[in-house]
């Protein structure tokens, strides 16, 4: 009777398991709704943590910074109109017309997401269309430069009263392609994501309105999106063990 023994085997064929990984992610996006009304596309840069299971089922959270959109001139004209000196000049610490102060568009978004991965390739059991979705909170306001404080009316302070700080609760989703092999570096992900938050303002006081502004607002975007991915498990997902009489 033959002895019966094991032997481990390397797949070139990986094998969908359960895994954590990580990632950092960048976002080009287009505002839509009422967000369009006060700004223009910005963009995003974040990270999310999310578990794998071996039927590709995945759960996660994410966070993204977003910076850089313009804020459209109507809007500054309307924030600035009581503003001594106008929306172009202020005047500073010095009774000096000054252009230093500027604006610009900034953001947080937090997410809890839920989706699947759906394999295209037998070679590739961990990599697929990416699908997801998920609820969030969406934080975004005017950023005011103000240089030293060095405009009276726009110190830490007062600009509280400018800067339209608006949150809401959102939907999030997403529809892309994700990629995982046994090197590191070429663990990626890219698609569209969509997002929908019904919002309100947060500051007591609108400068502008000089009241507080009550208002609630839906605000939407379009985003492209690409990510790497850190795989963070331990032993190596790509490795099938295989026994033989």
């Amino acid at each position: 009777m033959n002895a019966q023994y094991l032997q481990e085997q390397i797949s070139r064929t990986d094998s969908a398991t359960l895994f954590v990984y990580a990632d950092v992610e960048f976002s080009y996006n287009f505002p839509l709704a009422d967000l369009r009304k006060e700004f223009s596309n910005f963009m995003a840069v974040g990270a999310s943590v999310n578990v794998k299971t071996k039927s590709n089922w995945l759960v996660g959270f994410a966070f993204n910074y977003q910076f850089s959109g313009k804020v459209r001139q109507e809007v500054v004209t309307e924030m600035f109109q009581y503003v001594m000196g106008g929306p172009n000049y202020f005047i500073s610490s010095s009774g000096l017309a000054t252009e230093e102060v500027s604006v610009d568009y900034r953001g947080l978004n937090f997410c809890l997401m839920a989706g699947k991965i759906i394999p295209v390739s037998r070679r590739f059991r961990n990599s697929g269309l990416l699908l997801k979705a998920g609820l969030g909170i969406n934080q975004h306001y005017i950023f005011i430069k103000n240089p030293n404080n060095e405009v009276l009316q726009l110190n830490e302070e007062y600009r509280k009263g400018y800067d339209r700080l608006t949150l809401g609760y959102s939907l999030y989703e997403f529809v892309g392609y994700q990629h995982m092999t046994k090197k590191n570096l070429l663990c990626f992900f890219g698609g569209i994501e969509f997002q929908q938050t019904f919002s309100h303002r947060q500051r007591a006081w609108d400068f502008s309105m000089m009241q507080k502004d009550d208002r609630k607002f839906f605000d939407a975007l379009i985003g492209l999106k690409i990510g790497w991915i850190i795989p963070l498990y331990k032993h190596n997902p790509y490795r099938v063990f295989q026994s033989k009489l």
